[in-house]
């Protein structure tokens, strides 16, 4: 039994994270033998939207300046995820983390080197408004 809960301790996980500060402020991972099928991905259990409800409820927003806990992409986030056709996993993020920043990502996640592909991902982009309508209509 000990060694299953080592496996899964030292396994590969996927899900999703809030990074701010510095620091992984927020995570909930599961490994990858938990995750969920997503077509031809396995993604973590959990989503942004709700889970940040579930730490508001948990009092858990109050290290965030009111400003920062009222939308779950106040602060930056991003997702890991293990693509089947490639067998790498996915660290999707909105671009704003420093690359320090994505290694500490990389390590909570247990993510093996050489298999682990840092992209960007406009889903986790912070735009304003204006921001996203000049993308988006060129304006």
């Amino acid at each position: 039994m000990n060694n299953l809960k080592s496996l899964k301790y030292d396994s590969p996980h996927v899900g999703i994270f809030w990074f701010y500060g510095g620091k992984i402020i927020f995570c909930h991972s599961v490994p990858l033998s938990e995750g969920v099928t997503y077509g031809d991905a396995v993604i973590g259990i959990k989503d942004h939207a709700d889970y940040w409800e579930e730490l508001r409820k948990e009092s858990l927003l109050s290290a965030l300046s009111e400003e920062k806990r009222n939308e779950y992409f106040s602060i930056p986030r991003g997702r890991v995820v293990w693509h089947k056709d490639s067998e790498k996993f996915f660290v999707y993020h909105g671009g704003n983390i420093p690359k320090s920043g994505l290694q500490k990502i990389a390590r909570k996640f247990r993510l093996p080197q050489g298999k682990t592909i840092f992209e960007q991902d406009l889903h986790y982009c912070d735009l304003s408004d204006d921001e996203w309508n000049k993308l988006f209509t060129g304006n």
